[in-house]
């Protein structure tokens, strides 16, 4: 009952992880409409990454809110009929999420890296807005990322204990 217990925290974390991106990407859509009222060319450059970064939080979020809490029944399931399978079958999960969270920064930081090279060697207003835009992408990738990570390796802990 204990896998059972550690993944009912772990999906609990990654719903109200969901919730908050969702009221975050509300919040950040409601910032692109402004934007598109103003004529400023650096805010006209940043649309473009506004617009990414409100589907990513609102597609995200919504998968997370919807998806994740159907994951407990099919463990409890599976748990009943053979908790050992369970057990192996989460770590085995979780060990490969790890493995995919632990390479994903490599390539935000690239990213940002780049982006930060277009900001300081372009003189165009909109490629100054694109880069900044583009940084809070990727900027915000790497925060949803790390903290996905983060609730996960604690779950991964646990079931390494577990087993």
């Amino acid at each position: 009952m204990e896998l059972i217990k550690h993944t009912i925290q772990w999906v609990n974390g990654e719903v109200l992880q969901g919730k908050t991106m969702l009221v975050l990407g509300v919040i950040v859509g409601f910032s692109a409409f402004f934007v598109i009222r103003n004529n400023n060319e650096i805010l006209k450059g940043m649309l473009i990454p506004l617009g990414l970064i409100t589907l990513i939080l609102i597609g995200y979020g919504t998968m997370q809110v919807i998806v994740r809490p159907k994951h407990i029944p099919k463990v409890e399931e599976m748990y009943k009929s053979n908790p050992k399978q369970a057990l192996e079958t989460e770590l085995d999960k979780a060990i490969k999420d790890d493995k995919t969270y632990s390479m994903v920064p490599y390539f935000w930081f690239t990213g940002i890296a780049i982006a930060g090279f277009i900001f300081f060697f372009t003189s165009q207003y909109y490629y100054k807005g694109l880069s900044i835009g583009l940084i809070g992408l990727f900027l915000t990738m790497l925060i949803l990322d790390s903290t996905l990570q983060h609730r996960l390796v604690i779950y991964l802990k646990a079931l390494k204990e577990l087993s």
